[in-house]
């Protein structure tokens, strides 16, 4: 087979034009900074955003504050408050920590931007620290006061200190706990010279939250105890940071972001939960990792957002982390929906999430292809067409323009210049070209002109023929 390079040129200029336009077509920040949330990709974000986006609750963080004017937070920070004796509410950052974990919980997807994972929540800020970034005991407990006043269903804790809580931090937790909260708090790093799961995730009723790495194995960085409930990934977290950037996080602190972000999800999901079924659904739905059962590395498991929040799970009214016994009994593998399966029909916990950011965009890129490739082909075929006439033509020797006007379906009229081919006669209103006359030799025997014919002016017999007879009057 036989293909001529140089036709295929313009199907070459249209494949490199579609591929330019589905360049243009994907935000050239936007691209790199999700691919850098692999744990959103581990947690299967995009599908649990189809069932819950957290819409209608609020968390509080308590930290250093949030940056509240941060592309990615606007329109996502309430005022907040301070819990160390200062005026002021709770939207200003002076370390970008409390940022940090407010956009791993509720950052919007957006075309330059990152993804939370729970974006349809309000963060509730509870500063505690000072500008040195020290906090006390009281500061603490004073902010979970403030939480639970302020209207928050989840509390974020994502600090810790060595030993155990005194009277003052017990006694808001237990406040928390009797208003129906879910509390989150990070187990602790070894960075931190943490040798133990500290305060306040080793208060009972507490989630405490240990980290793993991408792969859900245990990340060497996090302590380990007893008192461990849940892993969740901590190793490379990215997400935003205060003066408008992004980075990367390492420690059980954004564990525990992605735990409360997660206990937001089902308190949407399920606004009719109670507290300790929405703990109970975490631990329960939790894939068992490490030896069986509940171990001081992952707790009763690593995290499943998927399975929290379409498994068959019954509510309690105790929290199973107050409770030995329903903690003792509690099988992370044993109370999935009967007959389930990884995949899930949408449909049955309703869609209220809308299509990702992601998934509009990869629909635009290909109708923008096929719309590329569609113009590429038409352009082809009638370039490919006039090159063919081309080449017809100059092999018959035809000018261009005649060419032209006979692909048109038109031809030039008779001009002054015109004569027929021999032996017929001339176009109707043209008279015979010059030095043409009747044919030699005369007409044919018998022939004549016909009744009231006579001969044209000025033209007589032929020599030698015998005269036409008179016509009669």
């Amino acid at each position: 087979m036989r293909v001529n390079v140089g036709s295929l040129r313009p199907i070459v200029a249209c494949l490199l034009a579609g591929f330019l336009v589905v360049g243009a077509a994907q935000p050239a920040a936007a691209a790199p900074r999700r691919a850098e949330q692999w744990y959103l990709d581990e947690l299967r974000i995009d599908q649990v955003h189809k069932i819950s986006t957290g819409r209608g609750v609020v968390v509080a963080v308590i930290d250093s504050g949030v940056e509240a004017s941060h592309p990615d937070l606007r329109g996502q920070v309430l005022p907040g408050g301070r819990s160390y004796g200062a005026s002021g509410d709770g939207r200003s950052d002076d370390d970008g920590h409390g940022t940090h974990m407010a956009g791993i919980i509720a950052a919007k997807p957006s075309r330059d931007g990152v993804d939370g994972i729970a974006p349809g929540v309000k963060i509730l800020p509870i500063k505690m620290r000072k500008e040195d970034g020290s906090y006390t005991d009281a500061g603490v407990a004073k902010g979970i006061r403030m939480a639970v006043d302020g209207g928050a269903k989840v509390i974020n804790m994502s600090i810790g200190g060595p030993g155990l809580a005194n009277p003052v931090q017990k006694s808001a937790i237990q406040y928390a706990l009797d208003h129906d909260v879910v509390l989150v708090a990070s187990a602790g790093n070894t960075a931190k010279g943490h040798t133990a799961v500290g305060k306040p995730a080793n208060t009972p009723g507490v989630i405490a939250v240990t980290g793993t790495t991408k792969g859900g194995a245990f990340w060497s960085g996090s302590v380990q105890g007893p008192e461990a409930v849940v892993a969740a990934p901590g190793d490379s977290v990215y997400n935003v940071t205060n003066e408008g950037g992004y980075g990367w996080g390492d420690g059980t602190s954004d564990s525990g972001a992605i735990v409360s972000a997660l206990a937001a999800l089902i308190r949407a999901k399920y606004p009719d939960l109670n507290a300790p079924s929405v703990i109970n659904r975490i631990i329960r739905t939790a894939r068992d990792a490490g030896p069986s059962g509940r171990d001081p590395q992952y707790g009763f498991g690593v995290i499943d957002p998927m399975r929290a929040l379409t498994a068959n799970v019954p509510p309690v009214t105790a929290n199973p982390l107050l409770d030995p016994a329903a903690a003792a009994s509690t099988d992370p593998g044993a109370t999935r929906a009967e007959g389930a399966d990884e995949e899930f029909d949408v449909t049955q916990h309703g869609d209220r999430g809308g299509p990702t950011d992601q998934q509009v965009m990869v629909v635009g890129i290909g109708i923008a292809v096929v719309l590329v490739l569609l113009l590429g082909l038409a352009v082809f075929l009638i370039w490919n067409r006039r090159r063919y006439r081309r080449e017809a033509a100059r092999a018959a020797d035809i000018p261009d323009e005649v060419l032209d006007r006979a692909a048109a379906g038109t031809y030039p009229s008779p001009d002054a210049g015109y004569a027929p081919p021999p032996g017929y006669a001339p176009p109707p209103g043209y008279p015979p070209p010059p030095g043409y006359g009747p044919p030699s030799g005369g007409p044919p025997s018998g022939y004549g002109p016909p009744p009231g014919y006579g001969p044209p002016s000025g033209y007589g017999p032929p020599g030698g023929a015998p005269p036409a007879p008179p016509r009669e009057r």
